[in-house]
């Protein structure tokens, strides 16, 4: 006799409890990205000169300074986007000054004895 079992999955050679297994197995969606998912915008290489202090503090991490600049200037360029599109806040591109304290100069006196 064979212990060969003839299956439809074409698992012909299979020991028995392999081929069950096979038979009453359910399939699991995979979770891989789409085509249209994968796609993106290639990055443009571009010169940007930083003061050496910003350049080190980006690189003390290791690899991927660019890769945190990059995210540094995308969240700068969403929060002024969410600023433009929402009517309640101040729309200017550029910072506000900080404000100027004036203080009076005090009327240095000879003390007289």
């Amino acid at each position: 006799m064979s212990n060969r079992i003839v299956s439809e999955d074409k698992y012909t050679n299979a020991p028995a409890d392999i081929s069950e297994e096979i038979r009453t197995s359910v399939l699991i969606p995979d979770n891989f990205p789409t085509p249209e998912e994968l796609r993106r915008e290639l990055k443009r290489t571009v010169t940007i000169r930083l003061d050496p202090d910003v350049y080190e503090w980006f690189r003390l991490p290791g690899a991927g300074y660019q890769t945190r600049i990059n995210a540094v200037l995308r969240a700068y360029m969403n929060s002024m986007q969410t600023r433009k599109s929402n009517p309640r806040s101040r729309s200017t591109t550029t910072p506000r000054p900080a404000p100027v304290r004036r203080v009076a100069k005090k009327a240095t006196r000879a003390k007289s004895r």
